[in-house]
């Protein structure tokens, strides 16, 4: 069993994380958040550093938070022969003590859920003391009442004859996507689950308010209104 996001992952992700998809993401992000320039932006669940990389291209200030280590590697390889500066840290941002620090906080493409329900909640609390007066909090997510609707099996990744395969089980009881990730690459099979916890519109909302957030708004991933067919879930709120 391997980490489900380490070297391989970011092998695959390359196919469909591109440039293009990486900018268009930052135009959008910079519209909704209101970025001014030399704002100081948090990216939580960085990984290998595609959108703190774009953002510090644009002239924010950005750090870059993510646990898993050999993804940060890529992250600050990327910047160094990018020539852009970004803080990387591997860290439990919980234990951070950085309240009030930062004009925006993003957590970008699933980032969130991968705790338990408490452990969650304290991280919404978290984040709304990092923020400054007035900061702003974006949380891209799955849009969970399209997956239901939908119900995959499973997805599938192809790279260079190599497969990285999903298999999906969602617990009702928990609210809890279950993934079997398996790669296989070079005649191997490598094992890499994982789980996230997916939410209603409603109950997601109701979390970053109970946390403090204000005007929370909601959005699909092209800026439009949330709606049931939105291919994300994308929320907005005011700290």
């Amino acid at each position: 069993m391997i980490n489900t996001f380490d070297e391989l992952y970011v092998y695959f992700s390359e196919v469909y994380l591109t440039k293009d998809r990486t900018s268009r993401e930052c135009d959008l992000i910079e519209g909704l958040c209101r970025l001014n320039k030399n704002d100081h932006v948090l990216d939580l669940g960085c990984g290998h550093g595609r959108i703190s990389n774009e953002l510090a291209r644009r002239g924010y200030r950005v750090t870059g938070v993510d646990w898993c280590e050999r993804a940060l590697e890529v992250a600050v390889n990327d910047s160094l022969n990018s020539g852009v500066e970004v803080d990387y840290q591997s860290k439990n941002f919980l234990s951070a003590t950085w309240d009030g620090q930062f004009d925006c906080v993003i957590s970008w493409y699933t980032s969130f859920g991968y705790a338990g329900d408490k452990e969650s909640q304290e991280q919404l609390s978290k984040i709304k003391s990092m923020l400054k007066e007035g900061g702003v909090f974006l949380i891209d997510h799955i849009n969970r009442d399209r997956y239901l609707a939908n119900r995959p099996a499973a997805n599938v990744e192809e790279r260079d004859g190599n497969l990285m395969v999903d298999y999906f089980d969602y617990d009702v009881r928990s609210g809890r996507l279950n993934i079997a990730r398996e790669f296989n690459c070079d005649g191997r099979v490598l094992e890499a689950p994982y789980s996230i916890r997916l939410f209603a519109l409603t109950e997601l909302k109701g979390w970053l308010e109970m946390s403090g957030f204000k005007e929370v708004s909601s959005y699909g991933i092209t800026g439009e209104a949330f709606c049931l067919d939105s291919k994300r879930m994308i929320l907005v709120g005011m700290g």
